[in-house]
């Protein structure tokens, strides 16, 4: 596997207490991907690690091989990967859920017009915003280089993940006239 097959799930902080137990900062929606004999991955994929124990209480993680404070201290501040392949087979999403990596790349279109490709995913409370970079088409008519949708139906109508194109309304479009 590539480093592009890798995601970011998490990074390790100070460790806790004496036993090797480290804080686990969880950049995903999936916290019960962290389970006794789980693996992940430092280095970009180049190092296993398994899950010995996980305190969902604290978000305290011990693995094995690491059970002292002495060789938990060696990987403060490491961040943690997991292959995109095995996120899809243990984190099951809900109707009109994706991952970001999905989305990441995606053309936005209207009425088979390319607008651009969603280059970030900002969670702005309990929603999105897709930051799109605005096709060269557009920005030679001096519209802005970037623009933001956000993920509501009312400026999103369907989203084609196998064909990598999300269809935006005429009020997304008009979000990119305006902007």
């Amino acid at each position: 596997m590539s480093e592009e097959d890798f995601i970011q799930v998490a990074k390790l902080g100070k460790t806790v207490g004496l036993k090797g137990f480290l804080r686990l900062y969880n950049f995903s929606d999936f916290s019960k991907q962290f389970k006794k004999d789980s693996s992940f991955f430092i280095d970009k994929g180049r190092k296993k690690l398994i899950i010995k124990s996980y305190n969902y209480t604290n978000s305290s993680i011990l693995f094995e091989g690491y059970e002292s404070i002495e060789r938990a201290q060696e990987l403060v501040n490491t961040i943690l990967y997991q292959s995109i392949e095995t996120t899809r087979k243990t984190c099951k999403l809900n109707k009109d859920e994706f991952f970001y990596f999905d989305i990441l790349g995606c053309k936005i279109l209207f009425q088979e017009q390319f607008l651009g490709k969603v280059s970030n995913i900002l969670e702005i409370g309990n929603s999105f915003l897709f930051e799109i970079e605005t096709d060269k088409e557009f920005l030679v008519k001096n519209y802005p280089k970037v623009f933001f949708i956000p993920y509501l139906d009312k400026f999103v109508s369907k989203i084609d993940i196998d064909k990598k194109n999300i269809f935006c309304t005429q009020d997304a479009f008009l979000i990119l006239e305006n902007s």
